[in-house]
């Protein structure tokens, strides 16, 4: 099996990256994932829905607060075709704040359901709680 290429984000994937983007600022994420999903970070893999996902969001946020970040804006986007309803899609985001700046990178699959994608894997390359702590 040869390995797709990455390639800059399709139309309709780089829509929704805006999406996640201007959801995620307001809180709003749980409506771009799959009914059932797996969230990955470097600690543990978790089936979780949205409605546990929006549930840990404020924690999340507070979290980001306490560390001084200030702003979360995306660099980066490219993505892998899967197959007809499968996209891999790797994004980086620059986070500011006064101890120096981060970077965050995660890869999403997302499915095609109709005229929208939801992301059924999401893995956060980063332990957030760690290197928030470290940099603090």
């Amino acid at each position: 099996m040869t390995t797709p290429d990455w390639t800059s984000p399709e139309e309709s994937v780089a829509a929704f990256l805006d999406d996640y983007d201007r959801l995620g600022s307001g809180g709003g994420l749980s409506g771009v994932f799959a009914a059932t999903f797996l969230a990955l970070d470097p600690q543990r893999a978790l089936a979780l829905t949205p409605q546990q996902l929006a549930a840990g969001l404020p924690a999340r946020r507070k979290m980001f607060d306490d560390a001084g970040v200030t702003g979360l804006r995306r660099q980066s986007a490219r993505q892998q075709r899967l197959d007809d309803r499968h996209v891999l899609v790797s994004a980086e985001w620059h986070a500011e704040r006064a101890a120096g700046p981060l970077t965050l990178a995660s890869t999403f699959l997302l499915r095609q359901e109709g005229d929208h994608h939801e992301i059924v894997v999401y893995l956060n390359h980063t332990d957030l709680a760690r290197l928030l702590a470290e940099r603090s």
